[in-house]
């Protein structure tokens, strides 16, 4: 609503002239249980005690029985006998919409009296129930000053607003009719527009005052009381206007340049009265909210504008009565939202009715500082709160609405400003005319639950959901409003069985976030069970049948819109998946030979054999083993596999050919492979053998006959020769790691080097390399020895260490340097060839072509953790996904050597002061930690 105004009323020093004029110009509100007085600032809280007096009543509401056979003078023989028994006369006076009849007494009862009548009515076997006609109040509070024309309970920016203004730009209450169940309505110019025909529910003329029973005329009265006349000790109270008030909360003509606007501006009202002269009888109440709901009430004009909203600003204490139960289940089943104040006694709204029925909503107070009002009732049985003011302090934090001047009769119209759960409920009754007139398919239920689910957090305990926020309640219909626009879905894939569709294109769609979707797969345009995935396997089922996939989406308010896909193809056969079958065994004659199909599928595929030699079908050999016979030397044998399963096309396929068949004594097994590991690296050797029809090899190159020298791991592989097959059983592979660090050392009491102290770490592993003659550091001027130990290892050097940790063996380096940065005559050039030779180091390839090595660039620690790999001769080695370094995440270079480094205990890394371990890949590695490193290889 973009014409926002604030309360369009007389300037506060105006206002006092009125005050001495009238003498009282604020109306006052009677002065019942329910009336809260206005403390004075200093004034002590209430208290929260429970104990609060009962209205004394003469009317009961009695429900008889429905049997057979029970007539009009049995209830009138059960009136007299609780008459007597009680002692007072009792006269039936009118039934109720829902069937109860109304009794009288001859005078007020109080509350053990009203009782102990009730009981004996109940007693009676014709009698269902009965209960005292309880009266009920108005839930306002007596303003003690002025108003002010300042709406703060339904601001945007206010603390205390329920933020109707941007509520107003998605709807202002067209077209929802709220019934208001009150004191009646007065005419008033900023109301009239909005209000609907009523009607005047009050049976007894002497609390109508006006000098009849019910009627079709809602106008209030009033309310004033003489002191005592409604109980001994009652002050008087003037007329409240109440029902004009709260009608003005709820749907005061918006935008008019006058005034108040209420809270659902362009919603309708219709009033019902049923509180005049000391508050009003449930039974009236029960009865209106029949007729405001639509139902029928004996002698009353059915209601023209039955209503989606009922509002009762009122309340006594007491448990739910039954009649007031049923009355509020028939509002809840027409579809009626029923909007209770709680009450302003500062106690357990659980101890208040109707607010303590089922199926209402009970509306507690809060303030302009969003804090639960002093007197309002709080707990478990409160299930929101909206502004009720409280004028305790401040006259301005009361709620402004429409009002008259009149203390006993009507006589001007005016704006004046009231504090309550009285003021609370209609603020609650106008969202909800907001939210049913933008979604009519709302249920009572249903705008409960998004008036809690959209309220503010609570700011005290008992709150409830919190204070409301019209916005956010609006916001949520309106999306669940907002209809669903279709789209059409897209099918890609291809329509083979067992191929897989796919329909992750759904089209053009209008939604939101409560849209709820579902998928469904059709084959011929018939749902197929089970299928509701994004995707769908084509089953042999489908075969020549066309597939197409709906999309349906829905909103709990809005119908199910579907977008159904265009046909595919009509679904043709599928293709196995298959592999090629593999042969093993020697192919000599009488071996046995063995087939592997591989996996097809999709399982189960039938599969069929058969064995061919020099590509002719062998008669018989249809299993998935065959023997070698006479027939086959000289020849190739093959194995041909068929796969068939149902709606799927036929695969054949064929195994690569066996090495040509020869007879049973050109079987072979080839000689072993000795191995021999001495204490030291450099007397590791292995023998490769003389062996008939077999050619050993070492990383696919042949390898002659002789020993050789071993380092780390050697695997040597037989090689069988054309002409010879292997003899079944026979191996064909020898595998061996040779250690490369020798026997145990204690290195000696004195150091062989002047720089490294006996008790410095890593003293033996370099005392080791000394002893070993890995290293023979510096001779320096002194003639002393050193060996550097914290300075960093440069790539010569590198070299250098690792030749001879593999026994400095017999090498020749070539006359031209594999390194363009490597002259023949440097220092340690035949180590840097040798690393080389052996695959150690390939250095690098730079950009024009040439390789170079770096030899006086120090070794990182990730490049060395490569050299050392490659000293022990690649072994196997699968590492895993993850090593404990934080620093070398998987996919690094050298990740491989890394991990084989610490899976082989070489290196355990850093443990840093976060608790993490690094390796500090790109860090130079000193001599001393090479001296470890090596010591500790395997």
């Amino acid at each position: 609503m973009q014409n926002r105004r604030r309360a369009s009323v007389r300037s506060q020093l105006l206002l006092v002239g009125v005050i001495a004029l009238v003498g009282a110009g604020l109306p006052a509100l009677p002065a019942t249980a329910d009336d809260v007085p206005v403390p004075a600032p200093s004034a002590a809280p209430l208290s929260t005690s429970t104990q609060s007096s009962v209205i004394p009543t003469d009317q009961f509401i009695v429900k008889f029985k429905e049997r057979a056979g029970i007539q009009s003078v049995d209830r009138q023989s059960s009136l007299r006998q609780a008459a007597g028994a009680a002692g007072v006369p009792v006269q039936a006076v009118r039934t109720t919409a829902t069937g109860e009849e109304v009794v009288k007494t001859d005078r007020k009862l109080g509350a053990e009296e009203a009782g102990e009548l009730a009981a004996t009515l109940a007693a009676d076997p014709n009698v269902e129930y009965a209960e005292p006609d309880m009266i009920m109040r108005l839930h306002d509070v007596r303003p003690n000053d002025t108003y002010f024309d300042f709406q703060w309970g339904v601001g945007d920016n206010t603390r205390g607003g329920i933020r109707m203004p941007m509520a107003w730009d998605i709807n202002q209450g067209e077209g929802s009719v709220v019934a208001v169940i009150d004191s009646g309505i007065l005419s008033h110019s900023d109301l009239n527009a909005n209000v609907l025909p009523g009607y005047d529910m009050i049976n007894d003329a002497a609390v109508a005052r006006d000098g009849n029973g019910r009627d079709s005329n809602p106008r209030d009265e009033g309310d004033a009381a003489g002191a005592g006349q409604c109980a001994p000790g009652e002050p008087a109270n003037i007329s409240s206007w109440h029902g004009t008030h709260v009608a003005g909360i709820v749907a005061a003509v918006g935008g008019n340049g006058k005034g108040v606007t209420g809270v659902a501006p362009k919603a309708k009202v219709v009033p019902i009265r049923t509180i005049g002269t000391c508050g009003g009888y449930t039974s009236d109440i029960v009865d209106s909210i029949i007729w405001a709901a639509g139902g029928t009430v004996t002698g009353v004009p059915a209601n023209a504008n039955p209503a989606r909203v009922i509002n009762l600003s009122l309340g006594g204490r007491s448990t739910c009565p039954t009649a007031m139960q049923n009355a509020v289940d028939f509002a809840h089943g027409k579809g009626a939202v029923v909007v209770v104040s709680a009450g302003n006694e500062n106690i357990d709204a659980s101890l208040v009715s109707p607010g303590n029925c089922r199926n209402v909503i009970n509306v507690g107070a809060t303030t302009k500082d969003e804090l639960k009002a002093y007197y309002s009732n709080y707990g478990p049985a409160i299930d929101v709160m909206a502004p009720g003011g409280d004028m305790s302090v401040d006259v301005l934090g009361g709620i402004v609405s429409t009002l008259n001047n009149g203390t006993d009769r009507a006589t001007t119209e005016d704006y004046y400003l009231k504090a309550g759960t009285s003021m609370a409920a209609p603020h609650v009754a106008g969202v909800a005319a907001m939210m049913l007139s933008v979604l009519p398919a709302l249920k009572p239920e249903d705008v409960e639950a998004k008036l809690k689910a959209t309220a503010k957090m609570p700011t005290c305990t008992g709150c409830g959901a919190g204070l409301i926020n019209a916005t956010g309640a609006l916001r949520d219909v309106q999306l669940e409003a907002e209809p669903i626009i279709g789209g059409t879905p897209v099918i890609t894939g291809e329509p083979f069985v067992g191929k897989t569709l796919t329909s992750t294109d759904i089209g053009n769609w209008t939604f939101n976030h409560l849209t709820q979707w579902t998928h469904q797969w059709n084959r011929n345009g018939v749902a197929i069970p089970g299928a509701s995935d994004y995707s769908y396997t084509l089953l042999p089922e489908d075969l020549g049948s066309t597939l197409t996939f709906t999309v349906s989406a829905k909103k709990d308010f809005t119908p199910t819109v579907s977008g159904t896909s265009a046909p595919t193809a009509t679904v043709k056969p599928g293709t196995l998946s298959s592999n090629v079958p593999t042969i093993s065994g020697s192919a000599y004659v009488g071996n046995a030979l063995t087939m592997d199909a591989g996996a097809w599928g999709p399982e189960p595929v039938e599969l069929s054999y058969q064995w061919y030699r020099a590509g002719a079908s062998i008669p018989g050999a249809t299993g998935t083993g065959y023997t070698l016979a006479d027939a086959d030397a000289g020849k190739t044998v093959t194995v041909k596999v068929t796969g068939v399963k149902p709606a799927y096309g036929t695969v054949v396929k064929t195994s690569a050919a066996t090495p040509t068949v020869v007879t049973a004594d050109k079987a072979v097994t080839p000689e072993a492979v000795g191995f021999a590991e001495a204490p030291y690296m450099a007397d590791d050797k292995y023998t490769i053998p003389e062996s008939e029809g077999t050619d050993y090899q070492i990383s696919g190159t042949t390898v002659v006959a002789g020993t050789y020298a071993a380092r780390g791991q050697v695997k040597v592989t037989a090689k069988i020769r054309d002409g010879f097959a292997l003899a079944n059983g026979a191996a064909s592979e020898w595998l061996a790691y040779f250690s490369s660090k020798g026997p145990a050392f204690t290195p000696p009491a004195k150091s062989p080097f002047k720089d490294v102290l006996t008790s410095q770490q890593f003293y033996k592993e370099m005392a080791w390399m000394a002893d070993r003659k890995i290293s023979t550091g510096w001779v320096e001027a002194d003639q002393s020895v050193t060996y550097r130990p914290v300075t960093p290892i440069n790539r010569d050097a590198m070299a250098a260490f690792l030749y001879r940790m593999a026994g400095s063996p017999a090498y020749t380096p070539p006359a031209k340097s594999p390194f363009k940065d490597v002259l023949t005559s440097q220092q340690f050039y035949k180590e840097m060839a040798w690393l080389a030779e052996t695959g150690i180091s390939s250095g690098w390839t730079e950009s024009d072509g040439s390789r170079t090595y770096r030899p006086l660039t120090p070794i990182n620690r990730d490049a060395m953790a490569a050299f050392l790999y490659r000293l022990a001769n690649k072994p196997d080695y699968l590492p895993p996904n993850w090593l404990p370094f934080y620093d070398v995440p998987y996919g690094t270079q050298f990740y491989k050597e890394m991990a084989w480094m610490y899976e082989q205990g070489i290196s355990k890394g850093w443990l840093e002061a976060d608790g993490q371990y690094t390796y500090r890949p790109l860090s130079p590695i000193n001599r001393d930690a090479m001296a470890a490193f090596l010591y500790r290889m395997p």
